[in-house]
């Protein structure tokens, strides 16, 4: 069922995206330049607000993962953004993040880039 309801919801973006400069294979996010286009996309492009979900969502997910790590004493917190910071600053710091280090979008996951421009925006104070 889940294959199913994948693929229709591939084929919808596949259609709609036509013409657009994110494109469905962006939403598997295999890198973290994949990330990037989602993450920068647009309002005018018809998929902005697809993207800028799927961009908020994924780096809640890493930041829910990275304090799940960090609650135990035995895991160091690793970057240290105030408790105003939003996802849209996230998101923000991470695109900076990306313009800044071009190089790393082809080669570096999703998950490591983003946890990169955190730790690079608000580092821990130790």
């Amino acid at each position: 069922m889940k294959k199913i309801l994948f693929a229709a919801g591939a084929a919808m973006i596949l259609f709609s995206a036509q013409g657009s400069a994110v494109m469905p294979e962006n939403y598997v996010v295999k890198t973290a330049g994949d990330l990037v286009k989602l993450c920068s996309a647009k309002k005018e492009n018809e998929l902005y607000r697809s993207a800028r979900g799927f961009c908020l969502g994924f780096l809640e997910g890493a930041w829910s993962y990275h304090q799940a790590l960090t609650a135990r004493a035995s895991f160091a917190a690793l970057a240290c953004p105030g408790p105003d910071v939003t996802r849209d600053q996230a998101a923000d710091a991470f695109v900076a993040w990306a313009r800044r280090n071009p190089q790393e979008l082809d080669r570096e996951k999703a998950v490591n880039a983003v946890m990169h421009a955190i730790i690079d925006k608000w580092p821990c104070a130790n």
